[in-house]
């Protein structure tokens, strides 16, 4: 069915999704590595129709993050307001929240703010690590306060994130790297020096 549905996608008479969706049986099953590839092939030439997946409550959670997945790579701005909602009602230890996290990154528009910088607080290490991600790809320099913070967690994925972010916030990310390495805690001051080490940025 997946591998009909698929080439049905690449052709010029495509069913609309939503009636690709029933005959898929997705509102009752978990979506596969290859249902996800139909979507990217639908986000190209119908995101409206993808868009409605993802605003579709009545979706299966893990239907709606494929589509968000899929709607991520092409780009699409007009999705935003609608994850960054998504992400600030999501639970903080759900497996939804880092997903959302990380498509407000792939598309990279300042308007995923209130949401990355929720995340960067969360209690969830897989949150903060992806809400870490974002804030380094949108170059988001209110961030910057946090990010710096997160240099001295007990989690060294999130101490790499944080470091690698501030090294894309420019040169505002790279004067706080600087200042931690030679002042911030141990753990800090290791990730901090490790980011410049790699890059090649002296003190």
């Amino acid at each position: 069915k997946l591998a009909a549905a698929r080439a049905l996608a690449r052709g010029d008479h495509r069913p609309g999704l939503d009636e690709l969706v029933a005959r898929l049986g997705l509102r009752d099953e978990r979506p596969s590595l290859l249902t996800i590839s139909v979507f990217r092939q639908y986000a190209d030439f119908a995101p409206d129709e993808i868009q409605e997946l993802v605003l579709d409550l009545d979706l299966p959670l893990s239907v709606r993050l494929a589509a968000i997945e899929a709607l991520a790579n092409t780009g699409d701005y007009r999705l935003v307001p609608a994850i960054v909602e998504l992400g600030l009602r999501a639970p903080e230890h759900s497996e939804e929240l880092p997903r959302y996290l990380h498509a407000l990154g792939r598309i990279g528009h300042p308007a995923a703010r209130d949401a990355v910088l929720a995340g960067l607080a969360s209690g969830s290490m897989a949150a903060r690590v992806a809400a870490a991600g974002a804030a380094g790809r949108i170059a988001l320099l209110d961030s910057a306060e946090q990010l710096v913070g997160l240099l001295g967690a007990p989690e060294w994925w999130v101490r790499f994130r944080a470091a690698e972010a501030l090294l894309q916030l420019g040169a505002p990310g790279i004067a706080h790297l600087r200042s931690v390495a030679e002042h911030g805690g141990e753990l800090a001051r290791e990730a901090a020096g490790k980011m410049l080490a790699e890059r090649g940025i002296t003190l």
